[in-house]
């Protein structure tokens, strides 16, 4: 019996390749794949600090909507919650807010009546801290005028310039020299 069986399959094996390279023949020829991007690096944003016109609950995820929106590359951004101890990998953003002394006359508290004619506008300063592994990296420091609120669209356009300076492409992260230092010369 045995020598029949391996006389069919002797006689079944080209004909299964055949058909095996007639199939592959037929099959839709693979699509060309772009070559994997580099790993984006997926960072937590956390607000020290109270930003105008937003709830402390609110300001890490309207801080992570606006940099995501700024289109950097390689970089991914959540919302941290307040844990114990800070992600290894984040941006600290600290905001503080600055006394108003525009115009002709120097003013350091608010006028209701210019408030409502003009809306409120708030002088802030706000620094965005990178730490990577853990260990701080770089700083973006920068001063805008802004209404305050998700709908402010001078707080959204200074978010994303904050968020392209310290990396993007030609952001401050980018600029660090990370190459070994050469050694110095014997005397």
């Amino acid at each position: 019996m045995l020598p029949v069986q391996g006389a069919v399959l002797a006689r079944l094996r080209p004909n299964v390749l055949l058909r095996l390279a007639f199939m592959l023949a037929l099959a839709p020829p693979a699509q060309g794949q772009n070559p994997p991007l580099a790993a984006e690096i997926t960072l937590s944003v956390e607000s020290r600090d109270a930003l105008p016109g937003f709830r402390k609950e609110d300001e890490a995820r309207y801080l992570t909507d606006q940099m995501a929106a700024a289109g950097t590359q390689g970089w991914a951004f959540v919302a941290a919650p307040a844990p114990p101890f800070p992600p290894r990998d984040r941006i600290e953003w600290h905001f503080e807010l600055d006394p108003y002394a525009g115009g002709g006359v120097r003013q350091f508290f608010p006028m209701p009546g210019v408030q409502r004619l003009f809306g409120a506008r708030h002088l802030i300063t706000a620094e965005a801290m990178l730490y990577l592994d853990d260990e701080y990296q770089t700083l973006m420091f920068g001063q805008a005028t802004i209404q305050g609120g998700a709908q402010d669209p001078d707080l959204a356009a200074f978010i994303a310039r904050m968020t392209e300076g310290l990396l993007g492409k030609n952001g401050a992260y980018h600029a660090i020299d990370m190459a070994q230092p050469a050694p110095l010369p014997k005397p």
